[in-house]
């Protein structure tokens, strides 16, 4: 435990007045020539815990706002407000019960004193019970999870002036049932049995540099010894060690002296056995304390322990030979007065731990010392993960805070989204993995300049001819994608263009582009050669003054039964293809001026060929006011950085064949892409093959790439909105009236069950959110099985069917 840490950071707040407690995180993915920097200030962090089965990691902050991470997916999963219960202060402390089912948040009342302790259950963040008392500070479940520990401290405006009274509740019934008056920190054993105390030094009295062990049941004193100042005590997981972090002082005005130490004591007998970390630190009198360390933290297997300052210190030790590991280089994070936070936690597998850095809560492998991951939290409420690559997690608007620069030049963290949004990767490094294998934000190359020339503003026909002057800035020229109102309507590799030469060095491309009536905005951009950045966008708006047509619906609607290889062969593809392609001829009736469903159902129909060619003749009968809906139900597979639709010619699951045979994502997006439709809906009820083996798994992805972040990229790619049925962790479940559970739940939304205004029609975003909601719902109900589906809302917003007729 390490209340005096407390004392001084609340203290330095009172100080400090109207003195900001927000910081800049500072990123570590950056070199001489390229950098990602955080363009926000965040409050900064005071603690942080790992959940027992290191799935969640929890942190609080100055501003009172309670974070659970999800490791295992790289993403926020819930937010505790401790304004709500009149905790306006602070959060002080957070640490999970041995359960992993409850956490005990520790928040302030007052700024100088008063805290309260509650505890939640984390799956739904249902508050429990409150730990009776003015119960608080830094808090610590017993092994058992019987007790906590905490403290009831009454902080004066100097250190000098505060009481402390340590206190054991029962978890239960939230009553404290032990109180220790005059000690500052204390510690359960493993096993529940004893408790550890040690006194507050800095109250005058005979007992005031004591360290004491107790028998909880009977209150019986086992040990008693006078070590000097003690600032932190943390118990060995085995329950045979207690550590102690010590320190003397030499005052000697305006300087002090301080000697910082640790002592590894017998917890059976409290008898020394070695002292470690010796040193010593000449100070300004007014911050000596922050040199003091004030937490300490065992590795799982005890082996290791962590020890930390507020200066910024984190510093890993050897138990057993005493020796220093290593220091912990963390990034240049501090608040007022150069102070930093001081509060540890080791991940189970003892693989990594997490450190909080004043702005941001660091992952770091213990084997290395190489930062794994920076875990941000601003307070509008978006969040941001980052890996030491460049790679990122974020919330939906929490890459507004990025900012790139690239040989001197800023750019848009949009312009790298494609390549670096990868949730997926940094779920492999929080994880413990190594990313060495992937390209790095340091190795990206500019991206090519882009600007539109030589194009009206406005035209009499339905097409324009839009020219951009594309130029190399040293990164090579990749593919090139134009956007009319939002929707990708032109997807062009380079390979395929035919440039004519500028005068300045760079290359005119000519593209004809189909128009809507009225307002058209078109936005352009081209890639770098090895399509890892995108350039500037450019853009333009072109009046078409022609008169409007009634809309179409165009869909192309697969359902792959049968393949080549047998052992792939599905149920339901056919019966939720018809049902799919009758929901939108019955329900388009009305809405559009005609229905044009291209229902490929027989193995012949579903190959690679076959698919293609449908996409191609949608290219040239959809026009820019119709809608296109593609429906695929079928397998999915990914390899070698490439993702595959997998179509009845499929036979070997081998890379080398599937180059040959499925239908890959390069491919698929520029098809889609170049679908000149503003309103487009693509639907994936890709079957989990994971019955067949690793080699089959439901995604839209690169190499690795879970689904959830393909369809993000995919939606972005191609301005349209995309519904996957599950994630590759789960099984897309087949059976539920002879359907596949997502096509059933689609169709009943397109049915009306989605129209959640009652307007008579269904658009795009009412059917993503009834799918949403829906398909968890009914799969936890009739197959007691957990399916979430993979919602990507993304380009315009429209009617899908009619209602009411």
């Amino acid at each position: 435990m390490r209340y005096g840490r407390l004392v001084v950071l609340l203290n330095s707040l009172a100080l400090a007045g109207c003195i900001s407690t927000q910081i800049t995180p500072q990123l570590s993915s950056n070199s001489s020539e390229k950098a990602m920097a955080v363009k926000s200030k965040v409050s900064f962090v005071t603690a942080l815990s790992f959940s027992p089965d290191g799935s969640k990691l929890i942190t609080g902050g100055v501003n009172s706002i309670v974070r659970v991470w999800d490791i295992a997916k790289a993403s926020e999963s819930m937010k505790i407000d401790t304004r709500d219960f009149n905790a306006s202060y602070g959060v002080t402390d957070i640490v999970y019960a041995p359960d992993g089912k409850t956490a005990a948040i520790s928040a302030r009342t007052g700024l100088m004193s008063g805290d309260v302790t509650k505890l939640f259950e984390l799956e739904n963040g249902r508050e429990l019970r409150t730990i009776n008392g003015a119960f608080g500070g830094l808090v610590s479940f017993s092994q058992n999870g019987k007790y906590l520990v905490g403290l009831e401290n009454t902080i004066g405006f100097f250190s000098t002036e505060s009481s402390f009274t340590t206190k054991l509740a029962d978890v239960q019934s939230g009553n404290v049932v032990r109180e220790f008056k005059g000690y500052r920190s204390g510690a359960v054993s493993p096993d529940g049995n004893r408790i550890v105390l040690t006194a507050d030094y800095l109250t005058p009295g005979d007992n005031n540099n004591d360290m004491t062990m107790l028998d909880l049941g009977s209150g019986r004193e086992i040990w008693r010894r006078k070590i000097g100042p003690v600032n932190a005590v943390a118990y060995s997981p085995d329950g045979k060690l207690v550590l102690a972090a010590c320190s003397d002082a030499t005052m000697a005005m305006p300087y002090a002296t301080i000697q910082v130490f640790i002592k590894v004591l017998d917890a059976a007998t409290g008898n020394l056995i070695r002292e470690i970390g010796r040193h010593a630190v000449k100070t300004g009198f007014s911050d000596q304390m922050q040199f003091l360390v004030y937490d300490l933290t065992f590795s799982p297997d005890g082996r290791l322990f962590m020890s930390s300052d507020m200066k910024g210190n984190y510093n890993l030790w050897n138990v057993s030979s005493g020796e220093l590991v290593r220091n912990i280089k963390r990034p240049d994070e501090h608040i007022i007065f150069d102070i930093s936070s001081s509060s540890t936690s080791f991940s189970p597998n003892g693989k990594l731990v997490a450190i909080a850095s004043a702005a941001s809560v660091r992952l770091y492998d213990v084997g290395s010392g190489d930062e794994v991951a920076a875990l941000i939290a601003f307070d509008d409420g978006e969040w941001l993960i980052t890996t030491p690559n460049g790679y990122y997690s974020s919330s939906e608007k929490g890459d507004q805070y990025l900012d790139v620069s690239i040989g001197g030049k800023p750019y848009s963290t949009a312009q790298l989204r494609e390549s670096f949004f990868r949730p997926d990767l940094v779920k492999v490094a929080l994880s413990g993995g190594s990313l060495g294998d992937f390209r790095k934000l340091q190795d990206i190359k500019q991206p090519p300049s882009v600007a539109i020339v030589d194009t009206p503003g406005s035209v009499a026909q339905d097409q324009v001819t839009v020219s951009l002057q594309v130029k190399d800035q040293g990164g090579g020229i990749g593919d090139v994608r134009l956007y009319r109102n939002g929707t990708a309507v032109v997807f062009e590799k380079t390979r395929n263009l035919q440039p004519v030469s500028t005068a300045d060095g760079g290359s005119l491309l000519r593209y004809n582009v189909s128009l809507e009536p009225g307002r058209n905005s078109i936005r352009a951009v081209a890639f770098n050669a090895d399509n890892s950045m995108q350039s500037v966008d450019a853009n333009i708006e072109v009046q078409a003054n022609f008169a409007s047509r009634e809309p179409a619906l165009h869909a192309v609607v697969v359902g792959i039964k049968d393949y080549t290889n047998p052992r792939l062969a599905l149920t339901y593809p056919v019966a939720d293809a018809r049902l799919f392609a009758a929901t939108l001829e019955n329900r388009g009736k009305g809405l559009f001026s005609s229905v044009h469903v291209q229902s490929l159902l027989l193995p012949e129909e579903t190959t690679n060929t076959a698919i293609v060619a449908a996409l191609r003749r949608a290219q040239k009968e959809v026009h820019p006011e119709d809608l296109f809906v593609f429906y695929v139900a079928s397998h999915g597979t990914v390899d070698d950085g490439q993702y595959f639709l997998i179509t009845s010619n499929v036979g070997s699951t081998s890379l080398a064949h599937l180059k040959q045979d499925a239908l890959s994502q390069d491919v698929l997006k520029e098809l889609i892409s170049n679908i000149p439709a503003s309103k487009k809906l693509v639907v994936l009820d890709t079957c989990n093959a994971g019955k067949m083996g690793d080699a089959l798994q439901v995604a839209m992805m690169t190499r690795g790439m879970s689904d959830d972040t393909a369809m993000k990229v995919l939606s972005r790619a191609v301005g349209s909105t995309v519904l996957s049925a599950a994630t590759s962790m789960q099984e897309a479940l087949e059976g539920y009236k002879d359907h596949g559970l997502f096509t059933w739940v689609v169709v009943q939304g397109l049915n009306g069950a989605a129209d959640s205004d009652r307007d008579g029609y269904v658009k795009t975003l009412e059917l993503a959110d009834y799918v949403d909601n829906q398909v968890p719902e009914l799969a936890d109900r009739m197959f007691h099985h957990k399916q979430f589906p993979i919602v990507s809302p993304s380009g315009q917003g429209f009617p899908l069917t009619r209602t009411k007729q």
